[in-house]
């Protein structure tokens, strides 16, 4: 191959999952105020938006519907805008699995149950609001009841994926099949680590209130798995939904001792109870567990927070109780999430009577 004065695009081999078309569904944006959220401690807002995926032929009468829970620090409307360069969004992947013939027509909506600490959890917290009941209770009947949708499964990553494991065990009347895209489970894994660098920032600022001072005043820089401050506000945030003082609404405790920086085995004990692997040991949950259609689980092998061995920890532990269980890995960091939706849509919706129509020319 010589030498040559210009160079060609290969323009050709664009793939659609990186240069994604536009959107043969389409999206429809409400604002629905809460009654549940009223009150809560933070003032956090009560009437919040609410993104709606229409698929192509605008036909929602018995469609499956998709409830998507985002990760940490993530509101719902972030996966309904246009994708980034050279990185598809997830509305524009699930638009694609059905313009393709990959999945069926469905409908997807995603709650924003952001709060003033970055996450909720997807739990009722005396110390955050009722954002279980929110999603339960408010957001799945109005939309099934708007677009008169069919059966429901919910999924996410990360806090998303953690949202959807624990909300189909706590209700498998409402959600027959969820999917966990790296969601936070086995808490003696995922925690943990991060805990010195927690205790190191929050001691640094001289307490968890002047840290939240500093962090409410100034833009965290690098915001992610590597930030020492970032991970600091994490761990006050599940605090806040792991072991809130009922007696004390909005107030919460750390699960280490501000002094020494040793595990407060009293609080550590209260996030154990919301481990989605230890939750299983309860009967009420072993029996949800089987009674729902499907799980999906997996994790990236280079996962920052060892999610991937947490997932293959919860698979195990739900196959035991007779559950029907996928696990998946793959080369990829916790980041890598967006591809993993190629696999997990198809396979919920199948499990809720739903099977892809199989392939067509885009």
């Amino acid at each position: 191959m010589g030498n040559t004065a210009s160079w060609r695009v290969p323009t050709e081999l664009r793939s659609e999952t990186i240069f994604p078309q536009p959107l043969r569904g389409k999206v429809e944006v409400h604002s629905l105020e809460s009654r549940v959220l009223a009150g809560n401690p933070w003032g956090d807002p009560t009437r919040r938006d609410l993104s709606v995926y229409v698929p192509p032929s605008g036909n929602t009468a018995g469609r499956p519907l998709l409830v998507l829970l985002t990760g940490y620090a993530g509101s719902g409307w972030y996966h309904f805008q246009k994708g980034r360069y050279l990185e598809d969004s997830l509305v524009g992947r699930l638009d694609r699995l059905i313009r393709t013939g990959a999945a069926p027509e469905t409908v997807m909506v995603a709650p924003d149950c952001l709060t003033t600490l970055g996450g909720s959890q997807y739990l009722n917290s005396s110390a955050t609001g009722r954002y279980e009941d929110y999603v339960v209770h408010e957001v799945v009947p109005w939309v099934q009841k708007q677009y008169g949708t069919g059966p429901s499964a919910v999924f996410g990553t990360s806090s998303g994926g953690y949202g959807s494991l624990v909300l189909s065990l706590r209700h498998p009347d409402v959600f027959r099949a969820a999917g966990s895209n790296a969601g936070d489970a086995y808490f003696e894994y995922c925690y943990p680590p991060d805990f010195p660098e927690a205790f190191r920032q929050i001691r640094s600022e001289g307490g968890p209130e002047r840290f939240l001072q500093r962090v409410f005043q100034r833009p965290i820089s690098g915001f992610g798995p590597s930030s020492p401050v970032a991970k600091a506000l994490s761990v006050l945030a599940y605090a806040s939904c792991y072991s809130p003082v009922d007696s004390e609404p909005g107030r919460f405790d750390v699960p280490f001792d501000l002094d020494t920086g040793a595990i407060r085995d009293d609080v550590w004990s209260k996030w154990l109870a919301w481990d989605p692997v230890r939750m299983l040991e309860a009967p009420e949950y072993r029996d949800a567990v089987r009674r729902l259609a499907y799980l999906y689980v997996d994790g990236g092998l280079r996962d920052e927070f060892g999610l991937d061995v947490s997932a293959r920890i919860f698979a195990a532990a739900a196959r035991r109780q007779g559950a029907r269980v996928d696990l998946e890995e793959y080369d990829g960091i916790h980041s890598d999430r967006g591809p993993r939706y190629d696999v997990m849509i198809p396979r919920l919706l199948s499990a809720l009577g739903f099977p892809s129509p199989g392939a067509k020319p885009s």
